[in-house]
């Protein structure tokens, strides 16, 4: 898709980068919704209470310090000079992108706890990044235009977000609970999570911040079923075909956008430094995930043996350019950070591939536990499973046959 774009754009100027920005906005907007959504139903308050301190500590110091990497080198390789740029730069690629780690993560056999530590981790990382990028945007795009306008751009929106977030997840919850196997319920959910997030815009929150609310109720329904009427919120599960259906118009807009996204890289010579950067970047951040992992293994806040194999699940990928199309519509200016950003996104993801491959897969290796963490924030995956179902890796055993059904010794002549 990307070097459809790339051909149909930079290439041999078919479609013209300025034709597509608006729409690969508003896509990667309802992308953004649509991950933050995913991540909510899938988040288990339990199961991220029993792995919290290592996936918290993992999510918030990998990010901290892949931010701060990308802001010096960016800033001095690729922003010339603008701070803003360059903070904006260091947000949208800090975060590992679960949509690309966590389908790998499922295949190498990790022990349970370090799969769900992995799973929180990418949860907090994708959050963290999309509502860093989302809010600072929110400030640089307001009619006052100015640093004191943070504070209530930040907190005034939560209050509106949560509000809604809460009453959608009702809606939700009560939907299914009585209509989910009918035809086209899954579609009637994305309406309530799109007229959710299009009230809360329309009243001054954070559209964002509510699809994430409301995802954690509807997937914590057990939970927050209490405080519905007796008449109402009665147990159920998610029915496969609902998430197939968020999963089949996910990868729809996944499709289109990787097009624009080929379509808005620019061809342009880069300088040396601005090489050696895009080269480097990727290493750095590996070394440096790498180190702070050590760090929480000789502390005992990781499973021993596991900080090599986990550094290198660090792509980058769907989010982050989502992100980085997001901060192009709205700040022109930054259209210098696209092709570094691209380049760096592909090496990181080059680099993985290379460490999986050369990584060998212990047969006798604990298989990932049914109750532990599904995967979040991946929803152009192809399979969807009803919270609590297991994900099993491997083939169910074949029953042995009863003594009766023995093959005879020797076959009757055909003829």
């Amino acid at each position: 898709m990307i070097l459809f774009g790339l051909l149909a754009g930079p290439v041999f100027h078919i479609v013209q980068p300025g034709q597509v920005l608006g729409l690969g906005a508003i896509l990667g907007t309802i992308a953004l919704i649509i991950i933050l959504y995913d991540a909510g139903i899938d988040f288990n308050p339990r199961q991220a209470r029993e792995v919290g301190p290592a996936g918290l500590l993992l999510a918030i110091g990998s990010y901290t310090i892949a931010v701060g990497v990308l802001f010096a080198v960016g800033w001095y390789a690729f922003a010339g000079g603008d701070v803003l740029v360059a903070i904006l730069f260091a947000l949208c690629l800090a975060g590992v992108s679960g949509a690309v780690v966590l389908p790998i993560a499922r295949r190498l056999r990790f022990a349970p706890v370090v799969r769900d530590t992995l799973h929180l981790d990418m949860a907090v990382e994708d959050t963290i990044s999309v509502l860093a990028v989302t809010v600072l945007l929110a400030v640089v795009a307001s009619p006052n235009g100015g640093w004191t306008s943070v504070v209530p751009q930040v907190f005034l929106p939560l209050p509106v977000a949560i509000a809604f977030g809460v009453l959608g997840g009702f809606a939700a919850i009560e939907f299914l609970s009585r209509w989910q196997r009918r035809v086209y319920a899954g579609l009637a959910t994305m309406g309530i999570l799109f007229l959710v997030y299009g009230a809360t815009q329309s009243l001054g929150g954070s559209g964002i911040m509510a699809a994430l609310i409301m995802g954690v109720v509807l997937g914590n329904d057990a939970f927050f079923r209490r405080w519905l009427p007796r008449s109402t919120g009665r147990d159920f599960a998610f029915d496969p075909s609902v998430r197939q259906v968020h999963n089949e118009i996910a990868f729809v807009l996944r499709a289109i956008f990787l097009v624009i996204l080929g379509v808005l890289v620019p061809f342009q010579p880069l300088g040396i430094i601005a090489a050696v950067a895009v080269i480097a970047i990727p290493f750095v951040l590996l070394l440096s995930r790498r180190w702070f992992l050590g760090r929480l293994e000789a502390r005992r806040l990781m499973e021993a043996g596991n900080a090599r194999r986990l550094s290198g699940l660090y792509g980058r990928g769907l989010t982050n350019a989502v992100l980085l199309i997001l901060v192009i519509a709205v700040l022109p200016s930054a259209q210098s950070i696209l092709l570094p950003a691209f380049l760096i996104i592909i090496g990181t993801d080059i680099i993985m591939t290379v460490l999986v491959f050369l990584e060998p897969v212990s047969e006798d290796s604990a298989p990932p536990a049914g109750g532990g963490l599904s995967d979040p924030l991946d929803p152009f995956r192809a399979a969807a499973y009803p919270p609590g179902e297991a994900q099993c890796d491997t083939a169910p055993a074949l029953p042995s046959p009863r003594p009766t059904q023995e093959l005879p010794e020797t076959l009757p002549d055909p003829g």
